[in-house]
């Protein structure tokens, strides 16, 4: 079971983060009754994935396929799946 970890006003100790990442759930973190933030243990696949997500290439690429979403310049997954030749209902029973 994930651990709640309640803060008061002297806020999270460096003790309660380390002893949250023991466990593969990690915490969640309360104020005032309210969920603020989630803790949880990271590798370093994680550490580059994330460094990946939010670099400036892949952002404006991003931003680039929303933009040629928002025109209607894409495809649905059913059209792209016809284009590609994986949409017969064989294909799909046999995955």
């Amino acid at each position: 079971m994930i651990r709640v970890i309640d803060l008061d006003e002297d806020g999270l100790t460096t003790q309660q983060v380390l002893d949250s990442l023991q466990s593969c759930e990690g915490a969640i973190l309360r104020q005032k009754g309210r969920v603020i933030a989630r803790i949880e243990p990271a590798d370093e696949t994680d550490f580059e994935d994330e460094t990946w997500a939010h670099a400036p290439a892949q952002v404006a690429r991003g931003e680039e396929a929303r933009r040629r979403f928002q025109q209607g310049q894409s495809l649905s997954h059913e059209d792209l799946k016809r284009e590609l030749g994986t949409d017969s209902p064989q294909q799909e029973a046999d995955q």
